[in-house]
Order: structure tokens, then sequence, then C-alpha cells
């Protein structure tokens, strides 16, 4: 099996990268803060989600704690983005 991501999964990641990293900005809000919300101490972590490096993503865990810290929902932080298998 190919260890490259197939593209539908690529792209939603990167819309869902850059859906969370825009709700960051309109907060207010920096990497470290984010980084923080998030259990980690650095902002090389947000760094490398938002620059997409090493396949670095959010996962489940992250967006139930940015969904509690923001007030929002889950499904809040999704971006909109019809994501097609074939």
């Amino acid at each position: 099996m190919s260890k490259e991501e197939h593209p539908d999964i690529k792209a939603y990641y990167d819309a869902l990268t850059e859906h969370i990293k825009l709700l960051r900005k309109e907060r207010g809000i920096s990497q470290l803060k984010l980084a923080n919300i998030l259990g980690h101490n650095s902002t090389s972590f947000i760094a490398r989600i938002e620059l997409r490096q090493n396949k670095a993503n959010y996962n489940l865990a992250h967006l139930v704690l940015l969904a509690k810290e923001w007030s929002l929902e889950v499904k809040d932080l999704l971006p909109d983005y019809p994501v097609l298998f074939k």
C-alpha cells in the first residue's frame, strides 16, 4: 500500500487546516496559544500543521478541544468542502 495521501483526503485536510487557521486569526489567537489549547508548548506543532509538513494534521481530539475552547460544535470546525470518494 502506498504511503501517499489519497488526493481527496489531502484536499480535505488542506481545507480543514485553512478553516481552522482562519478561525484562529479571526479570534486573534497566536499559534502558541492554539498549541497550548491542544496541550503543546511550542508553536512548531501548529506551524507544521498550517504548513502541512510531514502530513501533520489536526485529529479528532484536537477538534474536540478547539470546539470546547471556542464554544463551538465540532461540526463548526469542519470546512464546507465536498469530498467525493470514488
